[in-house]
């Protein structure tokens, strides 16, 4: 977890310089980014996550994936993620970077190659 907010922390401008892709409903957006991807949800009903600690920022709007390893909630006190991404639409795919995202009227399911990762939507959030 502190690998996640240490590499978050340190390329705030990095990261929001890359390409990503948001759904239709521009609620979930996603920056992605050499074997790894951050996606933030803009409005939620689910309960956030119990926060660790070391986390003095807000949490429990954006998550991490690497091309290996779990899924993260990550430390971040502001939304990187551009509103002027391209829309993957639903039912849509996009691969990149060791992760595989699918769009639905569902919500976002990201996933590794290791079958690590999480499904997002306003009223959910599961990590596998």
């Amino acid at each position: 977890m502190i690998r996640w907010i240490a590499v978050f922390g340190l390329f705030p401008v990095l990261a929001s310089a890359q390409p990503g892709f948001q759904l239709p409903s521009g609620n979930i957006r996603c920056e992605v980014w050499e074997g790894a991807v951050r996606c933030e949800i803009v409005n939620f009903s689910f309960p956030r996550p119990p926060a660790p600690a070391e986390c003095d920022s807000d949490w429990g709007h954006a998550y991490g994936l690497a091309a290996r390893g779990p899924s993260a909630v990550l430390c971040a006190g502001d939304l990187i993620v551009s509103r002027t991404v391209p829309v993957l639409g639903y039912g849509a795919t996009w691969r990149g970077a060791g992760v595989v995202c699918a769009s639905s009227q569902a919500g976002l399911r990201c996933s590794n190659a290791e079958a690590r990762g999480f499904e997002l939507s306003r009223a959910r959030l599961d990590r596998f």
